[in-house]
């Protein structure tokens, strides 16, 4: 508005007579922390440990993968081929991350995070869940915490963690945490829940149990069923069972093509363990962390001329090893095998040498050939390196390190080694990458072959169907989230997950009675109440518990009610910003009274609130000598006081019935 007018003429003021409004946060993104098969958009692992936001099991697929493969450990048939289901076993797998995720959907989910901590190949740890929860801390969106895969865990360790997401849920009030209990055979999962679980902000957390019986086929390679059959006869191969007569369209026998699948299986596995030597991995060490035990005492002392020397002799050797893996022309090959001689696998290997290596070489060589110093060897003798020339079975390679010796065996400067050692850590990244991509290119051509011939294996789909039988079991989180996340969008954060019916299972892992279910809902020492999902004649498996773990707190006992609160603190948080420097006086006061006045009376309508009337429902006091004393006002506090008739769910309908006498 203009102060003064000093231009004749027609002036228009707009006067803003309406206070802001308050717009209502998301109360249903769950963040999910765990392992995945890949954490890759753009580059191999650029989204592990990076919370990303998805919408739809195909995005999740896209840049996480799907469930790993599982292994059977016995496969018996009978006399027609078909699995004796008794004598037919299969190898459990701690990963449940993406079964957790197709839960999730198909319960109603919507967006959600991701928090890749790791692959298939590591090892589950609680410490590296941990680093998961803590990068989540950064983000404000997810309002729900759960780690499906932690129920691998020991319950010591699964506790601790569970600690963790409560006390992150506690220091920023925007999130509650969906928690499964550990299920064993042991008979005591209740209470082993409840005493690690700890008893600080026992309000944002909900625990579910049992485990739930899904629907979903799971991954088996064809290799590994290959290797399990059993019959009367003793131990088979698919070879073995198929009629001499089987053919497929082009008439060439099915046992002969299952013969020539079982050689590249042979070669696949021959590869694979020749990389695993060539990287001399250990269980649980990654590509990179082997490369940087190497590099980090180089990186603390640019100037040590030791420690250059051993991270490149290390890759140097990585790559002569790389060399006899990947180049199969010598009397003596480290992995002889048909499969890598392929003419794609070859030239993989060849574009690779070529691309990679060969620039690393004129790069180190272009470093300092201008200005070549005495007095800093880096390595003991001459000629040290010109003889690995010889040692290379490729031409290419041969060819590549022509007139290296110079730059290697003479007098480098000490200020350009950070520079080398820059040169290093990039070549040591092509090999690691041509190494993996080739792996990869190997089994992609496994797994085209074996889709190619099973379909001439009648009896395949009845030992796939026996085996996914097997293996169905998934802790309840995942799908609870998507019901949080359904039941708010169809009837508000105010209603109860409860009462509802859980799709895509068919089972529990334990059956739930009445009886047990009361030890579980109510815990008479500490209140730490556990939800049942169970069972019901003609309903399905039904949701049949709604408490936090704060079962004996009046005020936080109901898990809509923690999590209503939630959402009307964040709304009216993160819409009553506009307020800060404004003037502390009557008119913000009104304005911001009337904006949470406005939000609340809007949900009471829509049934959040109890009350017949708004003001038996909730209120809003701000002013001086009401929230506000002269004291704040100097200091610059704008008090609110917010109080609600949260609406509670009716867990115990109880149905009073007496005998009435005959009165006519």
């Amino acid at each position: 508005m203009a102060s003064t007018y000093k231009t004749p003429g027609v002036y228009v003021e707009e006067i803003s007579k309406l206070p802001p409004s308050v717009a209502e946060v998301d109360t249903a993104v769950p963040a999910f922390i765990g392992y995945t098969q890949i954490a890759k958009r753009y580059a191999d692992n650029d989204l592990k440990k990076v919370p990303t936001r998805i919408r739809s099991l195909l995005e999740f697929e896209q840049y996480f993968g799907k469930g790993p493969s599982y292994a059977p450990l016995a496969i018996k048939l009978d006399d027609n081929n078909i699995p004796v289901n008794n004598e037919t076993t299969v190898g459990k797998s701690s990963f449940v991350l993406y079964d957790s995720i197709r839960l999730f959907y198909d319960n109603g989910g919507g967006v959600c995070y991701i928090i890749s901590v790791g692959s298939y190949d590591d090892a589950i740890s609680d410490a590296t869940l941990r680093g998961g929860l803590d990068e989540l801390k950064k983000f404000d969106e997810p309002t729900l915490i759960l780690f499906p895969d932690a129920v691998a865990l020991e319950k010591s360790k699964l506790g601790g963690l569970q600690q963790a997401a409560l006390a992150q849920c506690n220091l920023l009030g925007d999130r509650f945490t969906i928690m499964d209990v550990k299920d064993t055979d042991s008979g005591s999962d209740a209470d082993d829940f409840r005493n690690n679980v700890g008893m600080n902000a026992l309000k944002y957390g909900a625990a579910y149990y049992p485990n739930l019986n899904t629907v979903y086929d799971k991954t088996f390679l064809f290799r590994d069923i290959n290797k399990s059959i059993t019959t009367s006869g003793g131990a088979k191969k698919f070879k073995d069972l198929v009629k001499d007569t089987d053919v497929d369209e082009n008439k060439v026998k099915i046992k002969d093509r299952l013969t020539a699948l079982e050689s590249v299986i042979t070669d696949n596995e021959n590869l694979a363990k020749g990389i695993a030597d060539f990287l001399s991995l250990q269980a649980g060490t990654s590509l990179d962390g082997l490369f940087q035990s190497k590099y980090t005492s180089f990186l603390s002392d640019t100037t040590n001329d030791a420690n250059f020397k051993a991270i490149f002799n290390y890759l140097w050797e990585m790559l002569l090893n790389a060399d006899g893996l990947l180049i199969d022309n010598s009397a003596e090959p480290k992995v002889k095998t048909k499969l890598i001689t392929n003419a794609d696998f070859l030239a993989s290997a060849k574009a690779f040498a070529n691309d990679n290596f060969k620039k690393f070489m004129q790069d180190l060589i272009n470093l300092d050939n201008e200005a070549l110093q005495p007095g800093k060897k880096i390595f003991d003798k001459p000629g040290s390196y010109a003889t690995y020339s010889a040692k290379f079975k490729s031409d290419e390679l041969k060819a590549m390190v022509a007139g290296v010796s110079t730059i290697l065996d003479g007098a480098t400067p000490a200020d350009k080694l950070n520079q080398a050692t820059g040169k290093l850590r990039e070549l040591y990244k092509a090999i690691a990458g041509g190494i993996t991509s080739l792996a990869a290119m190997a089994q992609g051509y496994e797994d085209t072959q074996s889709a190619a011939i099973i379909k001439y294996i009648p009896f395949y789909n009845g030992i796939l169907t026996t085996l996914n039988s097997k293996v169905t079991m998934v802790p309840p989180s995942g799908a609870m989230a998507g019901i949080y996340a359904s039941v708010d969008r169809d009837r508000g954060v105010w209603k109860a997950p409860a009462n509802v019916s859980v799709s895509s299972v068919n089972g529990v892992s334990e059956f739930i009675d009445d009886e047990i279910q009361a030890g579980l809902n109510i815990d008479p020492n500490a209140g730490k109440s556990i939800n049942a999902i169970r069972p019901f004649y003609g309903k399905g498996i039904i949701v049949w518990g709604a408490r936090t773990l704060a079962g004996n707190d009046n005020e936080w006992r109901y898990v809509p009610v923690r999590r209503l609160f939630n959402f009307v603190e964040e709304s009216c948080k993160k819409s009553t910003s506009w307020c800060v420097f404004e003037p502390n006086d009557a008119n913000t006061w009104a304005r911001i009274r009337s904006q949470i006045d406005n939000f609340l009376n809007n949900i009471w309508k829509r049934g959040a609130l109890a009350g017949a009337k708004p003001e038996h429902a909730y209120f809003v006091n701000c002013g001086i000598g009401i929230t506000m004393t002269a004291q704040d006002i100097l200091e610059g506090r704008l008090i609110v006081e917010i109080g609600m008739a949260a609406v509670r769910p009716a867990e115990f309908v109880i149905l009073k019935f007496s005998h009435k006498l005959q009165q006519s």
